[in-house]
């Protein structure tokens, strides 16, 4: 067997055995008569060669062969000259093409060996590449912003929170964060690192969409470079949220004034004696609910209970709590004490351990919060909840719906300490990881991180519809289902203006998907980055691949011409047989 055989139409491979076995059995069938005579035994073989022959026909066998390849240089933004002149002072007359991302290479052919200069190929370029050789050998140090990291969609009243990274920053420069109407914000000085994270926040006063802008100045007030922050704020989506406390404690007064204050539908029911409830209700209506069955919980996207009301529920109760957390996705806040954080495994889903830890410092600030001295011990489904960097609690999921606790103790003395802005944004990420999650029939998702005119944006439409349309504005957009989910549809859209642009299902009344078109400078130093990391891990580390060989391997199929010859001449051979014979 020649060394290293495959078939280029792989594929087909069992289904010709399978035929050709079908067809020599019907050709022994047929001849089996003449059993007794040597003709024969030679008409099997010559039958078996002519159907090999026309399998190998289909299949295309080929061999690897090493054959010569030229040597390119495939020049990207970003290439170092330096490197560049090695190259062709080491490779003489070796060609040189530029990148212009979205369009075929005119000088490069598929057995080539390619070295890449630069930050790289965009993604969607890879496959021009695919039959190359490459070494990927880099590109000069990034300088600007490399990281910018923010929600893109929060609701009123939450928390725009900018974690960013500087690369090569000069000291005395300032960064200077800036609302629409050319407002300063908030500001940071640069320090010179190498590398500088720096923090931005502030709470957007109006729903919408919104363009702020991140800016460098030097020491003088000249702007150096200015990078757009789209974003959007929506109305909240109001909650319906029970609280049962035992007795009445600060923790719950502050708790519920701050979600009254936000617009959330509130109902709390305090107990005064055995059987007899004292009820607060706030922005819905003044209906009592003594106990916890299926029907009543199933008005509620969030129920707040104190670790000793949750410990001594009755059996009915928990039963009902639970069922409508499983299967109405509810979900479930206990409020911490001592005794809660002992009864893993049997009343309650989440582990602790002890640590002997009584303080959380918050990154970033001076502020340590009280804490209960225990920690979550890692578990399946159990999932913490983040708040700018630092675990304050965790939950379990149950079904549809979720458990959860925190760790903090007395977290109203934010607001005694004066610090109402900390205390809404910890209460703010508690209580949108806790809530019952919305079920919407229609839900996008991008798959490009920077939008840019004229380039692809990739997006993934998540709907139960079976056949969706989705128009862009200037035309219907090409849907393509996925063949694994089939209520994931992916599709592809080129925009031809920078700023806002939208999405929108054909037959639907659901408000359009928006999405942010970035200018072609915009966010360059972060998409250099993220341009840079994708093809060290498609083509390898940068500069690694020191074999730079003339040869390369590749599959050369065998000439056809001589497998049809010997069918045809089986073929007539079988043909002619019997009429010499007879």
């Amino acid at each position: 067997m020649i060394d290293g055989l495959t078939f280029l139409n792989q594929k087909l491979l069992l289904p010709i055995l399978l035929g050709g076995i079908l067809v020599f059995g019907f050709f022994v069938w047929k001849e089996w008569p003449q059993k007794g005579e040597r003709r024969f035994w030679i008409k099997l073989a010559i039958g078996f060669i002519g159907l090999v022959a026309l399998a190998l026909l289909v299949l295309k066998p080929a061999v690897p062969q090493m054959v010569s390849g030229k040597k390119s240089i495939i020049l990207t933004e970003g290439y170092r000259q330096a490197q560049l002149d090695s190259l062709t002072k080491l490779y003489k007359r070796i060609s040189i093409e530029s990148y212009q991302p979205g369009k075929l290479f005119s000088k490069i052919n598929p057995n080539d060996t390619l070295f890449v200069l630069g930050y790289g190929l965009e993604p969607f370029d890879f496959w021009l590449v695919e039959q190359n050789k490459v070494d990927f050998l880099g590109a000069e140090p990034l300088v600007g912003w490399t990281a910018i990291h923010y929600k893109p969609v929060i609701e009123l009243g939450d928390i725009l929170s900018l974690q960013t990274e500087y690369t090569q920053s000069k000291e005395g420069h300032w960064a200077l964060l800036y609302d629409n109407g050319g407002n300063a914000l908030d500001s940071v000085e640069f320090s010179g690192e190498t590398l500088q994270k720096l923090t931005f926040k502030v709470e957007p006063k109006a729903s919408g969409r919104f363009e702020f802008a991140l800016v460098e100045k030097d020491a003088q007030g000249e702007v150096i470079s200015q990078e757009p922050i789209p974003f959007q704020v929506l109305e909240p989506d109001p909650l319906q949220v029970l609280i049962i406390n035992t007795f009445p404690t600060f923790e719950t007064k502050y708790l519920k004034n701050f979600l009254a204050e936000n617009g959330h539908g509130v109902v709390v029911r305090s107990q005064l004696t055995k059987g007899r409830y004292k009820f607060e209700y706030f922005n819905t209506e003044a209906v009592p609910v003594y106990q916890l069955s299926e029907n009543e919980l199933q008005s509620f996207d969030l129920v707040i209970i104190d670790a000793d009301s949750y410990l001594e529920l009755n059996k009915n109760s928990r039963e009902a709590l639970d069922k409508n957390v499983k299967d109405e996705g509810l979900g479930l806040y206990v409020q911490p004490s001592g005794p809660l954080f002992n009864q893993a495994g049997r009343k309650f889903p989440l582990s602790f351990e002890r640590d002997g830890v009584q303080e959380l410092r918050i990154e970033g600030t001076q502020q340590t919060l009280e804490k209960f001295p225990f920690r979550l011990k890692e578990e399946i489904l159990v999932e913490p909840i983040q708040w700018d960097a630092a675990m304050v609690g965790a939950l379990a999921r149950q079904g549809m719906g979720k458990v959860g606790t925190i760790l903090l103790q007395d977290s109203y003395q934010l607001i005694l300490d004066g610090k109402q802005e900390m205390y809404s944004a910890l209460w703010s990420t508690i209580v949108d990881a806790m809530a019952k999650t919305k079920v919407v029939g229609t839900a996008w998702e991008t798959k490009t991180p920077f939008p840019s005119v004229d380039q692809p944006f990739q997006f993934i439409l998540k709907t139960d519809r079976l056949e969706p349309e989705v128009s862009s504005g200037r035309g219907t957009v090409p849907l393509l289902q996925d063949l694994q989910i089939p209520t994931h549809w992916k599709g592809t859209t080129y925009p031809t203006t920078a700023g806002w642009n939208a999405l929108a299902m054909a037959q639907d009344s659901l408000p359009a998907f928006y999405y942010y078109v970035f200018q072609k400078d915009s966010r360059k130093a972060e998409h250099q980055k993220w341009v840079q990391q994708l093809n060290q891990r498609q083509f390898g580390k940068m500069g690694t691949k020191a074999d730079t060989r003339d040869l390369v391997k590749k599959r050369a199929p065998l000439n056809s011409i001589w497998f049809f010859i010997v069918f045809l001449l089986c073929m007539g051979w079988l043909w002619l047989e019997p009429k010499l014979h007879y």
